[in-house]
């Protein structure tokens, strides 16, 4: 691989929660190991590119959801190939209800997904804000800022970790996996607060090892301290 393709959806209308620093923390990381990346935008009405490596979607309210909807739809089955095919996708909040199965919202109107996920989402009057710690069998403690007012049922696939303080799905788990694609509700920007998530991104797009650098090792220090500070606040142990 050349260069690392990174396939940002929408990012005008699902963005409102710093998720594309998700997006600039993959190009750093991977620039830092000396990877080159290039980020492809997808917008309403455009044409994906051939190929990706990385598929990220932020999220953003009813209406930007709704924006995007039907061009979601049309693309939906070029983003299951890509799932099937091992291709990394970061599905954020608003935008993995939309990749999820259906989506309910609070008038009760149904609004059918991607079915990249095996997810689905109602919508409810009360906001579930503040921040949340995670605890991944696989990556550890994830911490992060949830914004939602969502009830997410898992109709398959796996948690993304068992929640220890915030709501995350249901107040027990959080977020899905699925092959290498994953679906969560936290923010912060979620991978810049987990390096370990973005590395493991990266490493399934490159399908190598990513060795150890100065500068990932630097920043990582500030992570680590940013989720033992939300820890502490919560009263919870990472």
């Amino acid at each position: 691989m050349s260069v690392l393709r990174i396939l940002h959806l929408y990012p005008r209308e699902l963005g409102i929660n710093g998720d594309a620093g998700n997006v600039l923390a993959l190009v750093e990381r991977a620039r830092w190991r000396g990877i080159e990346a290039e980020v492809v935008h997808h917008a309403p009405g455009g044409e994906l590119p051939a190929s990706a490596d990385i598929v990220h979607i932020g999220s953003g309210p009813l209406s930007a959801q709704r924006a995007v909807h039907a061009d979601v739809l049309q693309i939906a089955g070029r983003l299951r190939d890509w799932r099937d095919a091992g291709v990394p996708i970061l599905a954020i909040a608003g935008g993995w209800q939309l990749l999820g199965r259906e989506l309910v919202t609070p008038e009760g109107e149904t609004l059918g997904g991607a079915q990249v996920f095996p997810s689905r989402a109602v919508l409810g009057t009360a906001r579930h804000v503040g921040e949340i710690v995670v605890r991944s069998t696989e990556l550890g403690s994830l911490a992060g800022f949830e914004n939602h007012s969502a009830r997410t049922e898992l109709e398959g696939g796996e948690p993304l970790g068992r929640v220890l303080s915030g709501t995350g799905n249901d107040g027990a788990s959080e977020g899905v996996t699925i092959g290498a694609s994953i679906g969560t509700h936290l923010h912060g920007p979620v991978l810049p607060m987990n390096p370990v998530l973005a590395d493991r991104l990266l490493a399934t797009a490159l399908r190598a090892e990513l060795p150890p650098v100065s500068q990932t090792e630097r920043v990582d220090r500030y992570a680590t301290n940013a989720r033992r500070a939300i820890a502490d606040r919560l009263g919870v142990s990472l």
